[in-house]
């Protein structure tokens, strides 16, 4: 496997389109007051002052195995076991890894919000975050796809993540450790979930470009 790569600081995207479409505005069914507009804006300029994005990403050789519906990640012991995965992969020979997380200050401001019942703020602090944190990923997709251009290979623009589809979400550990998730602040429980929330990993395939 290529060495882990940090990245503490990722620049902040907010994707208001993508927030309002998450909370369930579409402008053509909805007409929402400017007032209210006003306050959901507020609450995601508020979402994103809390919003500290960090990541690790690295990338490793893998045998794909169609018939068996497993993913081993080569020069290690992990073998991912999806048949959904396999078919996202295609005929990728390596793998993307990437974490990221969106801190702890976004995750309390959730959790103190829903306490204090302040359930329009904590529903709209947790949209945007959640957008927020996959607008970084793309970030990383970026940087990646334009070194990979350079070695005449390619990034595939969708990702996969543990606990889609068949891939059960055991295997986020294995990824968490992969990853060195800890570095970043992020813990993993019992059942796999990675803490603070708004922490999440997530794969891309990386295929030659054959071909003139």
């Amino acid at each position: 496997m290529q060495p882990l790569r940090t990245f503490p600081y990722i620049p902040l995207k907010v994707p208001r389109h993508k927030i309002l479409k998450r909370l369930g505005y579409q402008r053509r069914q909805n007409e929402i007051s400017q007032r209210m507009m006003a306050e959901v804006d507020s609450w995601i300029t508020y979402a994103a002052d809390h919003i500290h994005l960090k990541a690790t990403a690295r990338i490793g050789d893998i045998h794909i195995d169609h018939g068996k519906g497993t993913v081993a990640l080569k020069q290690s012991n992990t073998v991912f076991e999806s048949a959904k995965f396999t078919r996202f992969l295609g005929k990728a020979d390596q793998l993307l890894i990437m974490g990221i997380t969106g801190g702890q200050a976004v995750a309390d401001e959730i959790k103190q919000l829903q306490k204090d019942k302040r359930m329009t703020g904590a529903v709209i602090v947790d949209a945007a975050a959640s957008e927020i944190v996959d607008e970084g990923f793309d970030w990383l997709m970026a940087l990646f796809n334009k070194e990979l251009v350079r070695e005449r290979k390619t990034l595939k623009l969708k990702r996969f993540s543990a606990g889609y589809g068949d891939f059960d979400i055991r295997f986020q550990a294995d990824i968490y450790h992969i990853l060195k998730m800890e570095t970043l602040g992020v813990a993993i429980t019992d059942t796999c979930i990675l803490m603070p929330e708004k922490s999440v990993t997530a794969f891309c395939g990386i295929s030659k470009v054959t071909g003139e």
